[in-house]
């Protein structure tokens, strides 16, 4: 068996080339009326469309009404203070790019380089979007909060894990609810 050193200057090379190619997480964007927040205590879901809600929607809405008990308001089964709506707009994009990778390594009394190119094969994709969370005054029939996350999803929908994690995400903007 043959032990390989490395040495610590390659390492630390590589571990800054490597952390240039990695992709910071999408921020979180916020828009809000300019009269502020309204005194929502309550809030009811309002429906995308007409149609049967989708799996989505439902995972959504029970992640979403979740999230907003737990941050201190109520969920009415009608007419609340407020209505919650999402916007999810989906496409896909390429997976696998092109990439060209160098390297320069020692052993045995010799220094030795090389170069790699990694070229994609086959048609892998991944599926990414704009997930958006809306806040309607009910009293005005006026938007008055919006916070909208980038994401990346494993299929054209996303699964329960990933619903969980953007709508924290977003929500994690929106202010607790202050007892009166």
């Amino acid at each position: 068996m043959k032990t390989v050193a490395v040495s610590s200057g390659l390492l630390l090379g590589a571990t800054l080339l490597a952390g240039c190619t990695a992709t910071a997480p999408s921020k979180v964007r916020v828009d809000m009326a300019e009269s502020g927040l309204p005194n929502c205590q309550s809030f009811e879901w309002l429906p995308t469309e007409q149609q049967p809600a989708t799996l989505t929607e439902q995972r959504v809405k029970s992640e979403v009404m979740s999230q907003l008990k737990e941050k201190g308001y109520a969920q009415a089964a009608e007419k609340g203070d407020c209505r919650v709506t999402y916007a999810l707009d989906i496409h896909e994009r390429p997976a696998n790019k092109p990439g060209v990778g160098v390297g320069v390594g020692g052993g045995s009394g010799g220094v030795g380089g090389g170069i790699g190119v990694t070229l994609p094969i086959g048609k892998r994709s991944e599926q990414a979007g704009t997930f958006t969370i809306d806040i309607v005054d009910t009293a005005k029939n006026a938007q008055v909060w919006s916070g909208s996350l980038d994401a990346s999803f494993l299929k054209s929908e996303p699964n329960e894990d990933e619903t969980r994690e953007i709508v924290a995400r977003v929500l994690e903007e929106y202010p607790d609810r202050e007892p009166k």
